[in-house]
């Protein structure tokens, strides 16, 4: 979806039917547009309720004074809709969007609180003359924003803002430097000067004539371990099951085929599972990969088969560092997280079964599944230590260890309990390999980028595992992971839905004190427990694994040293306005002679690169 609000709207027919075009795969079914004195609102949409034109956008009332655009899906419509007709209203048509609309026109922003689902929409009240843009409880729908001229923007993704015939294309380079220390652009900033993002369970409400960007907080989970439900563990079980449940077979309803994207881990398996037992078709797809390390179809094929779920594997080959040009288109902001490449093949492969795409995506999150989370307990004595302490040994050592000692004495020696935030690296802006490579010198003296400082500062109440649990339900879960699989299966059409994003399992998630979430060296204690009574033995005993893509490797190759070097060394490279050319060859030759596997350094400017190439035409830097 797209549109404006303000004195100044668009009116010129050929750029609004480009901005519709950039957006075509997010919705190849039907295009609408519609506008009026100081409005403006246009959509694409992927018919998956109500296949009838019934359902196309912008969705008006009868009387024409309320108008909507909604990208997403509310689960729970068919409640609403049951309970709105017992007040007296009558629907033309079996979509979601209407049962929002007329929720919208009942109770404005008070109707998100019953909204369970995902979803980014725009909606006008002309009898007000007022507006309404909303997003999800988690961002699994992205909005972003433009607010200039006394006009308001806004796109479900970046591409959309670009097409407006003003748009400015100046890199912010603090957004630049996030990026490289995190892999992905966050939230609260955007790779271009001037844009934004709408937060997850956040909405703008303002008059059309003088619209504002100030957003307003309408829901945000609260990890509070409740430690009276210690010795209910069965109690909570049954709770979790039955929500699970739910969950599931609210988000398998649908008009088109429904799919899930089913790995040899707890959490695919479990909504599997309960994807079986609701009685509707259930397939699984099974991604298949030619490396044995990362390929886990026998184990996805087993929990089909123990489910009683039928199952199609996706043979996928593996890619090489060429993969970046696809992954840069498909991303409008430089996304540096490898996963995207395989999960781009797997969204590609699984079009030709279905529609929906069913997910395990925030299972880690809620139930502690993390490596992350266990691992940091073998650091308790470190961080034990004053800040002084750590500081000197960081002093001291620093720059009499190898690469790789360096790296780790980076992390180990963060003041306070930073390390929580920084476990994997993600956001050390005192990396060293960061300062090789940065131009803006100033940066490389903090500890960490910015944007993870003022997440992590934000929960300084909380003991350590909620604290990590809050910070990636804030920053490592709508800008990464929810980022990559939304780009993904929007670019092939399709639509990703996870039960374990329903808002009702996190609340319930976040009270369980951590002895019910960590156990012996693991995490999800309470999914391993479930799914010892569904999955397969081994599934239920199994570490968490992820799609793995092999770049260190990669570049190891004469083949690949060619490429990062044809890419980021050559005279006429675009990175080189924004990066130290002479750190790239002192890292890869770090890289090539084992000192350190910087493949995840490398992958980030390969993708800013092509990146540049592809979208910032005319970019300033």
């Amino acid at each position: 979806m797209f549109g404006e609000f303000g004195p100044h709207c668009l009116e010129d027919a050929s750029a609004i039917d480009r901005i519709s075009e950039s957006i075509r795969h997010r919705g190849p079914d039907a295009s609408g547009f519609a506008r009026g004195e100081h409005w403006m609102l246009g959509f694409r949409r992927l018919a998956i309720l109500d296949l009838s034109a019934e359902g196309n956008q912008p969705m008006r009332s009868e009387d024409g004074q309320h108008i909507l655009v909604f990208n997403g899906e509310v689960y729970n419509y068919l409640e609403l809709r049951k309970a709105l007709e017992a007040e007296g209203e009558c629907f033309r048509s079996g979509t979601d969007t209407e049962v929002v609309l007329r929720l919208l026109m009942r109770e404005g922003a008070k109707a998100l609180n019953r909204l369970n689902g995902m979803f980014a929409f725009a909606y006008v009240d002309l009898k007000k003359r007022s507006y309404l843009l909303a997003r999800d409880r988690f961002g699994v729908k992205p909005l972003y924003l433009r607010f200039g001229g006394g006009t308001l923007r806004f796109a479900s993704e970046l591409r959309g803002l670009l097409q407006w015939p003003d748009a400015d294309r100046q890199i912010d380079p603090d957004a630049a430097v996030e990026y490289m220390a995190l892999g992905y652009v966050p939230g609260d900033m955007c790779i271009f000067k001037g844009y934004t993002k709408l937060p997850p369970g956040h909405y703008i409400a303002g008059d059309l004539e003088t619209p504002v960007m100030a957003a307003t907080c309408w829901w945000q989970l609260d990890i509070a371990p409740d430690h009276r439900l210690m010795g209910q563990e069965e109690a909570l079980l049954e709770e979790l099951d039955v929500l699970l449940a739910d969950a599931t077979a609210l988000r398998m309803r649908s008009d088109v085929p429904v799919a899930l994207l089913l790995s040899g881990g707890i959490d695919s398996g479990l909504v599997g599972s309960y994807m079986a037992q609701s009685g509707g078709p259930s397939l699984g797809l099974v991604a298949g990969f030619n490396r044995a390390d990362y390929d886990e179809s026998d184990l996805a094929c087993k929990t089909a088969e123990h489910v009683g779920m039928r199952v199609a594997v996706l043979t996928l080959t593996e890619s090489d560092l060429a993969g970046v040009d696809r992954v840069a288109m498909v991303y409008d902001e430089p996304f540096g997280d490898p996963s995207a490449l395989p999960m781009l093949y797997i969204c590609e492969a699984a079009r030709a079964h279905a529609t929906v795409l069913l997910t395990g995506d925030g299972g880690d999150e809620a139930f502690g599944g993390y490596r992350r989370y266990v691992e940091i307990q073998k650091y308790r004595a470190i961080m034990a230590l004053p800040d002084g302490v750590r500081g000197m040994i960081w002093a001291l050592g620093r720059r009499r260890l190898s690469a790789q000692q360096a790296y780790r004495l980076a992390k180990a020696t963060l003041p306070g309990s930073m390390l929580g935030a920084a476990f994997d690296g993600l956001g050390l802006a005192r990396d060293p390999a960061l300062g090789q490579l940065i131009h803006m010198e100033e940066n490389t003296t903090r500890d960490l980028v910015p944007s993870v400082r003022r997440t992590w500062a934000g929960t300084t109440h909380k003991d350590l595992l909620s604290r990590q649990r809050m910070f990636d339900y804030a920053h490592y879960l709508p800008d990464d992971v929810l980022v990559k699989v939304d780009r993904a299966s929007m670019a092939y059409s399709t639509e990703a839905r996870s039960p374990f994003l329903d808002y009702r399992v996190a609340e319930f998630a976040a009270k369980l004190p951590a002895r019910l979430l960590l156990r012996a060296g693991q995490g999800k204690r309470m999914l391993r427990q479930l799914a010892r009574r569904r999955l397969p033995a081994e599934v239920a005993k199994g570490g968490k694994r992820g799609f793995g893509v092999p770049v260190g490797d990669w570049i190891r190759t004469p083949a690949g040293a060619a490429f990062v070097r044809e890419r980021l060394l050559a005279p006429s490279t675009n990175i080189s306005r924004l990066w130290r050319v002479d750190g790239v060859e002192a890292l890869l030759t770090e890289h090539i002679e084992g000192r350190r596997d910087y493949g995840d350094q490398f992958w980030r400017l390969l993708i800013l690169e092509s990146w540049l190439r592809q979208h910032g035409a005319g970019a300033q830097v």
